[in-house]
């Protein structure tokens, strides 16, 4: 019997345990972490017993040493053709940076203070169409937004590429912070040769120098006062500082394998529907979230930027919300035929027989460097549907 082949678009450098990118970094404030368990001493490693090959693996083995050898080769090359065509491309870049910075192509006086003068609040837009980072933008962060005059990328190593990379937000002279510039580099390293996988160890962000009472990642509130009398009266009308959402909190924040959970982020909901973990454990699923956003600003906003200003690189949200109501409607199908569930433990070849099926994957958003999924068998698709949940349409 033939196999049966079911082929997903794949991104090696995501976490099996990643969660959604914007549902974490969307949890940068509330409660401070409580509850911390009592220190218990660490468990004594089990020595796991070593195997013994036969003589033919080491043969293999050696095999495979060749083939990654040449891979690696492979890999040098294609990195030297990247940095070749990034060359070219840099002047268009630089190009677009000028004509959005030309103040004399303002619509108004008070437009030639911003970032981009021709078109006011051009990188402000851009990024509130980017999914990765359009619910990170609240409404206090607009106005400070409106004052990057660019966003730029490069990589941390010129003579490997894997090492990680530096994004750098440009900003024109403005009545939030001193600072012209806010960077953020991602430090990574492949965790293992044979599946290319890519972690990120360290995230470094600028430190952001605001102006007095110009912050907008705190907010003032009211304390509140027990008791009363005089001194009720004395503290009436007293406020103090609370961290609250904001890009510049969520996106601008260092962090570290090893290091502990910072207290701002709102744990509660970072683990809701998932198990209670570790404080490494979820650094580590928070740094590769990160990594993703940052990916998607380096590799889709900053090289189309004006297309995700027009909103033509976004996508179709009547298309996610078609999806949502097939979804919804395949879930009702389910709950009806939840006694027939048995039927689904068969076998491949009792199954199918000598059927198999291809699903490939094809181009969809040349500017979000998306896929769709084409089924060229939807009748034998919906029955691995049904005996993987693997949902026709889903993205």
């Amino acid at each position: 019997a033939l196999p049966i082949w079911v082929f997903f678009p794949v991104d090696h450098r995501c976490s099996r345990r990643s969660l959604p990118s914007q549902q974490i970094l969307c949890a940068a404030m509330g409660k401070k972490k409580t509850d911390e368990k009592a220190e218990e001493p660490p468990k004594a490693e089990e020595e796991k017993p070593e195997i013994e090959f036969p003589p033919v693996v080491k043969e293999l083995q050696e095999i495979d040493d060749k083939y990654l050898a040449l891979e690696r080769e492979y890999e040098k090359e294609l990195q030297e053709l990247q940095k070749q065509y990034t060359k070219k491309q840099e002047p268009l870049l630089l190009e677009r940076t000028k004509m959005l910075t030309d103040q004399s192509a303002a619509e108004s006086d008070s437009a030639k203070t911003l970032g981009t003068p021709a078109l006011k609040g051009f990188w402000l837009q851009a990024l509130k169409h980017l999914p990765a980072t359009e619910d990170q933008i609240e409404e206090w962060d607009e106005d400070v937004l409106e004052y990057c005059s660019d966003i730029t990328k490069s990589f941390l190593d010129e003579s490997n590429l894997s090492k990680g990379f530096k994004l750098e937000f440009h900003f024109v002279e403005n009545p939030f912070f001193t600072n012209t510039m806010l960077s953020k580099e991602y430090h990574t390293e492949e965790s293992s040769p044979y599946t290319g996988e890519i972690d990120c160890t360290e995230i470094k962000a600028s430190e952001i120098d605001w102006k007095a009472g110009k912050n907008v990642t705190v907010e003032s509130v009211k304390k509140k006062v027990k008791g009363g009398g005089a001194k009720k009266a004395k503290q009436k009308g007293k406020e103090k500082e609370e961290p609250r959402e904001s890009f510049f909190r969520n996106f601008f924040r260092s962090l570290k394998k090893g290091d502990p959970l910072p207290d701002d982020i709102n744990m509660e909901e970072m683990q809701m529907g998932y198990d209670e973990e570790e404080d490494e454990d979820m650094v580590d699923m928070f740094m590769e979230n990160d990594h993703e956003i940052g990916q998607s600003v380096r590799d889709q906003l900053i090289p189309f930027a004006v297309r995700w200003y027009t909103g033509e690189a976004a996508p179709d949200m009547d298309d996610f919300d078609e999806d949502e109501e097939e979804d919804d409607d395949e879930d009702d199908e389910e709950e009806d035929d939840d006694d027939d569930d048995d039927d689904d433990d068969l076998d491949f070849r009792e199954a199918y027989g000598q059927q198999s099926v291809i699903v490939q994957s094809v181009p969809k958003n040349p500017y979000a460097q998306s896929t769709e999924i084409d089924y060229t068998d939807e009748e034998m698709v919906e029955r691995l549907a049904n005996l993987f949940r693997i949902f026709p349409g889903h993205r």
